[in-house]
């Protein structure tokens, strides 16, 4: 949607390949699985470390959950790999939940009742839950929808519920946290939650803030947003980046919920037991 998204991937890119990093990851809503993304992945892949992806919902705004996998080059639509001595867990929540049983995402179907939205089906829990007991390193979950910004329980039958109830879980079990953070897109914003001893981090767009139809749609920021996380010696380290909004800001824009939004991605050093 934003007409800068290959400027803005370009200098992530030009970051990357000058700190070199150990891999790279992104959080969902990255590209369409059709041809017109192909100079998108091009790019994206020519960093010769690991690449790894997150589904994210409008990821199949025209295609299949199958099809973006495929072009991803994606293990499964949710995996889990080691790297530098922590375990990393990527999940799925681009399921309904409907009274016939769970529906993948696929051409934007998801526009329905929210509570049917973003969940993640049975198996998948199941494969989560058996995972994380699996592990003994320090682990670290990545889903596209957000997780753990609310302390208060949750309605039943929340789907974050069932995801954040086995995190809790493989924690209490273990007697120490297994789970040491969760780190979220989608909601193109930034914020922090220390919930149950996990830390859960909400890292902002690359690219703009969408206010709605009735404001203009998109507010775009003026720089590309990303952050370089360093894991070691107990302590998750976030590299800060900020930028300021394009004219005209949410807030001339008159949007109602301007104060809430920012145009950064915070400095954050998250200390765990390791």
């Amino acid at each position: 949607l934003d007409p800068r998204a290959m400027e803005r991937l370009d200098t992530f890119v030009e970051e990357v390949d000058h700190r070199k990093p150990d891999c790279i990851l992104q959080l969902g809503d990255f590209n369409y699985a059709t041809p017109e993304s192909q100079e998108c992945m091009d790019l994206w892949r020519q960093y010769e470390g690991a690449r790894y992806h997150v589904l994210g919902n409008h990821d199949m705004d025209f295609t299949t959950k199958e099809e973006s996998v495929a072009f991803w080059s994606m293990p499964a639509p949710y995996y889990s790999f080691d790297q530098g001595g922590s375990h990393f867990v990527v999940l799925d929540r681009n399921n309904l939940k409907t009274p016939d049983g769970y529906v993948p995402y696929a051409r934007a179907n998801f526009y329905v009742e929210s509570q049917m939205r973003a969940h993640a089906d049975p198996e998948q829990l199941e494969w989560l839950r058996d995972d994380l007991r699996t592990t003994r390193l320090p682990t670290v979950v990545f889903v596209h929808q957000g997780l753990g910004m609310h302390n208060e329980p949750y309605p039943t039958g929340d789907a974050r519920a069932a995801i954040e109830g086995i995190l809790n879980q493989v924690n209490r079990e273990v007697g120490r946290p297994r789970v040491v953070a969760c780190f979220c897109g989608h909601h193109h914003i930034d914020r922090y939650n220390l919930k149950n001893n996990i830390h859960y981090v909400w890292i902002n767009s690359a690219s703009y803030y969408w206010v709605g139809d009735e404001y203009g749609r998109m507010a775009p920021y003026r720089d590309a947003l990303f952050t370089f996380i360093t894991f070691r010696d107990g302590v998750i380290e976030i590299e800060g980046r900020t930028t300021e909004w394009e004219s005209p800001t949410p807030h001339e824009r008159g949007y109602p919920r301007a104060d809430e939004l920012n145009t950064y991605i915070s400095d954050r050093k998250l200390r765990f037991d390791a």
